[in-house]
């Protein structure tokens, strides 16, 4: 008899194999990941032909931080474009024609067609997020000659309005430093998607996949599954860009959902990685209560590493743990919101 009193073995026999079996590959994806770090020798010369695109709706809303990403362009004496859907008062603006519009896919399908250029490396960046360094030139350079053909970034967050959703958004820092870098660095495939912020692309193969592809709310997961299906190599830049954090945990909650909208088109490239990660994920979060009855298993190591993440952001967010731990399963629940009502339009998170 179990100590609790539940001694069926039909599901200990499945049950306890399972969560330590997965856990057990989980652990391993994640502990690789950290490892494998870009190595690129410092004094290798920057890339001179890129083109940093600034892409924004262009409204009153996003204005402080589009300013803000332009700056700091400037600060670190980048080239750069601001893409935008609406007239804007500030340098190097392309306003795109109002029948090209409507989102971000077809906003930047217009600027591929009329001006991207094969032999120039694109970097595209959303107007809440810019480079912390130009190391990714230095990345450009090494990667590319080497037959490398994309690139993504390491996002760290920067405080919004909202204390929560910045703790929360923590997990992406890891999810780079782990999933992400052992697909961009280990695999040289990105099975778990690309990041909008510091997608880095080389122009010809930015011209053969972006038009193509087709219209979608997620239009980095559906390119970084166009670089998979055609077998290019891709590799992860040592530069860390700074993300800024939803302003209210409404904003967070559609963002997510909208991501959700990526496991659809995994299904659709027969990409497994994307939907079991999820999918994992919630099962780890349930294997948290099955400890109390059955004991610790590799899936609550996996569990308790996740818990430490979001520990670590409450301390950077100040806010109080026990309010970062309850409110984490938030990013699953958007998630499945989105899986079940699928966003059809792109929605512009708050980003005065």
């Amino acid at each position: 008899m179990h100590k609790y009193g539940y001694d069926d073995p039909n599901v200990l026999d499945v049950l306890l194999p399972a969560l330590n079996a997965a856990g057990g590959v989980y652990l391993f994806v994640l502990a690789t990941g950290a490892v494998k770090r870009p190595r690129v020798p410092p004094d290798t010369p920057p890339a001179d032909n890129y083109l940093v695109v600034v892409v924004t709706v262009g409204t009153e809303k996003v204005l402080p931080a589009l300013r803000e990403t332009v700056a700091q362009l400037q600060r670190l004496g980048l080239r750069y474009v601001v893409l935008s859907s609406n007239p804007l008062d500030i340098s190097n603006v392309l306003v795109v024609p109002r029948d090209q519009d409507g989102n971000k896919y077809r906003a930047v399908r217009w600027f591929v067609l009329n001006y991207a250029r094969p032999d120039t490396w694109y970097i595209f960046l959303d107007d809440d997020s810019y480079p912390l360094d130009a190391k990714f030139l230095q990345d450009i350079a090494y990667y590319g000659a080497r037959g490398y053909v994309a690139g993504n970034g390491v996002l760290i967050p920067r405080p919004g309005r909202s204390a929560l959703a910045y703790a929360l958004d923590w997990i992406r820092h890891f999810d780079d430093l782990t999933r992400f870098r052992l697909a961009l660095e280990g695999l040289r495939r990105p099975i778990f998607g690309m990041h909008g912020e510091l997608l880095i692309i080389r122009g010809d193969v930015l011209r053969e996949l972006w038009p193509a592809m087709g219209d979608t709310v997620t239009e980095d997961f559906r390119l970084a599954m166009e670089l998979v299906k055609r077998r290019y190599r891709t590799f992860q830049s040592r530069t860390y860009v700074s993300i800024k954090s939803p302003n209210s945990l409404r904003d967070f909650i559609r963002q997510r959902a909208r991501w959700a909208n990526a496991l659809g088109d995994a299904v659709r490239y027969r990409n497994p990685a994307p939907p079991l990660s999820t999918a994992l994920a919630a099962f780890f979060s349930a294997a948290i209560p099955l400890t109390a009855i059955y004991g610790p298993t590799s899936a609550t190591a996996v569990a308790a590493v996740y818990a430490a993440v979001y520990i670590y952001g409450s301390l950077k967010a100040k806010r109080y743990v026990i309010d970062v731990l309850l409110a984490s399963p938030l990013e699953l629940l958007a998630m499945l919101a989105g899986v079940i009502h699928r966003p059809k339009r792109f929605y512009v998170i708050d980003k005065s």
